[in-house]
């Protein structure tokens, strides 16, 4: 494997890996339960939607790892197969935080003139998913432009 692509996959895998840890941190340590105790106004099923988006995301993102792992570990890989892992990073991962299947929330495209978050979610997620969300997304920006040149592929 040349330098290049070396280098691309390990840093794709250390950006994976702060997502996963990430989440896994916040899928651990704050139940639905305990994200409705906090802000009782919320929509109950909402927040479980999100939540779950988020299990799917820190999954995905664990699965990319593996597979990246994997390919790292032989030093010697095919150009085609670390572009198919990354490929599906990018469709597995950066996609499904930009565009989540249920629609949770979208991404608001002027955001990056107006220095704020880009994700903006359909109802009030309460704070602790806010939280996640303002976390993890500048890794997940990072990772699609590390990435994005696989979309027109």
């Amino acid at each position: 494997m040349s330098t290049h692509l070396f280098s691309q996959a390990e840093k794709v895998y250390n950006q994976l890996d702060i997502i996963e840890r990430d989440l896994n941190y916040f899928l651990n340590d704050k139940s639905v339960t305990f994200i409705l105790t906090d802000e009782v106004q919320l929509d109950q099923e909402y927040v479980r939607s999100i939540v779950k988006h988020l299990r799917y995301l820190e999954v995905y993102c664990m699965e990319g790892k593996f597979a990246l792992e994997r390919l790292i570990a032989t030093k010697d890989i095919q150009e085609e197969v670390l572009e198919k892992v990354l490929r599906g990073v990018y469709f597995k991962c950066v996609n499904q935080f930009f565009s989540p299947k249920d629609d949770l929330w979208y991404e608001d495209s002027r955001a990056s003139y107006q220095n704020k978050m880009s994700i903006e979610f359909q109802r009030e997620p309460g704070n602790h998913i806010l939280e996640i969300a303002k976390l993890i997304e500048p890794t997940f920006q990072d990772l699609r432009e590390e990435l994005d040149y696989l979309e027109a592929v």
